[in-house]
């Protein structure tokens, strides 16, 4: 007579059936917290970086330069994600915006408090603004 801790045969193939399906979840989750981790240092950048001229979804509704594009309008487009990534080389950002590595763009006087970005921190901001295009 099997006590109530012993697993028939059935019940072991069924764990080891499981158990593949159960680390996929757990891959899945870590992958998807890393994601809103990365999103949430994006917001927190992009408020730091890029509120003073964009509005930054519901941040600064009211916010930015009115000439500036808004984040939720950006996102819009089919290339918005390279766009993002390469902010720093479009107009009029080379003039205040410093990637260590990269050459500066222009000599020009900042017009802007010049700020210092890595890809890292770029690649947290595309990731927080991939996360309004689901939001319109």
């Amino acid at each position: 007579m099997d006590g109530p801790l012993k697993s028939s045969p059935k019940q072991l193939s069924m764990k080891k059936l499981l158990r593949p399906v159960a680390a996929t979840g757990l891959l899945f989750l870590a992958t998807e917290s890393a994601k809103t981790d990365t999103a949430v240092e994006g917001f927190e950048l992009s408020v730091r970086y890029c509120s003073r001229c964009h509005v930054i979804g519901d941040f600064n509704r009211l916010g930015g330069i009115g000439n500036s594009p808004s984040f939720n309008w950006m996102v819009k487009s089919d290339d918005w994600r390279e766009r993002f990534m390469t902010f720093y080389m479009r107009r009029p950002h080379p003039v205040f915006a410093r990637v260590p590595g990269y050459p500066l763009w222009s000599n020009s006087d900042p017009y802007y408090p010049p700020f210092e970005v890595t890809l890292e921190e770029i690649e947290a901001i595309t990731e927080y603004a991939g996360t309004l295009q689901v939001t319109q």
